[in-house]
């Protein structure tokens, strides 16, 4: 494998995001130094793969899934063109590796979750959404592409790209549903409003700039934050009010919520 002597960029979030009508991003070539070579293998190899990934993903999204070839993602890595069919021999490997990455990645972090910190409806949402806000901000380039390339996979990896979506967000339902059951969040429709959440989470892979002014993490919390907001009821803590405006209002959530109740 022929090699330039830049290092790879390893993190998603720090790729430019490519522009309409831009260059691929050439910056990022695989380099072996003696630094590199004390490194483990499994390292080096966790690495080469990363870059590779996000420069495909890259060049996908701006030229698009059939007008890029094997031969530009090797030249923008400066590798030979053998070194990287030895780890992807052909561009469906390579879009079929991006949304395993994405999707199903993303499904076992939110099992994982799940399991470990189960938690109050409401402590649940915002770390879900946090957390993944958070991964999706690193993979942003995978998100991006992705969302152009959808109707380029093959048919069996569109299928399991869709069923991995539906349990992502069927994960969001369950816990809305949780909330609404145990009087936390209000009676809304769980599958809307999850629907609601996970767009607004996601937009942030189209804005979301490394150097910006605020951090991933920063952002993160924000969007979790305005989630959480956006289904708990007022009265969560259930405080009583001296107005009847008030009043009437947690009266009429409460109908809501054992209609909601009666309906399941």
């Amino acid at each position: 494998m022929q090699m330039k002597s830049r290092k790879p960029r390893s993190n998603a979030a720090t790729v430019d995001p490519v522009k309409p009508g831009a260059r691929a991003n050439k910056g990022v070539n695989i380099a072996t130094t003696e630094q590199d070579s004390a490194k483990p293998v499994r390292h080096r190899t966790t690495v080469l793969r990363r870059a590779i990934l996000d420069t495909a993903a890259a060049m996908f999204a701006e030229k698009g899934f059939v007008g890029t070839n094997l031969r530009d993602i090797a030249d923008a890595l400066g590798m030979s063109r053998p070194g990287l069919y030895y780890h992807f021999p052909s561009k469906e490997k390579l879009l079929e590796a991006i949304v395993e990455e994405l999707t199903l990645s993303a499904e076992r972090q939110l099992v994982k979750i799940t399991e470990d910190k189960g938690g109050e409806p409401d402590q649940a949402l915002r770390l879900v959404v946090q957390a993944t806000t958070l991964w999706l901000l690193d993979h942003q380039v995978f998100f991006r592409l992705l969302d152009r390339a959808e109707s380029d996979l093959p048919p069996e990896l569109k299928v399991s790209n869709e069923e991995s979506k539906r349990k992502n967000l069927q994960y969001f339902v369950g816990i809305i549903e949780r909330g609404i059951a145990g009087g936390k969040f209000r009676p809304v429709d769980p599958h809307i409003a999850a629907l609601a959440i996970a767009g607004m989470r996601n937009w942030a892979a189209w804005w979301y700039k490394a150097d910006g002014r605020l951090t991933a993490q920063q952002i993160a919390e924000m969007i979790a934050d305005m989630a959480v907001k956006s289904v708990l009821r007022s009265d969560a803590h259930r405080s009583r009010s001296d107005t009847l405006a008030d009043a009437v209002r947690i009266l009429q959530e409460d109908v809501a919520h054992l209609d909601y109740l009666l309906r399941e």
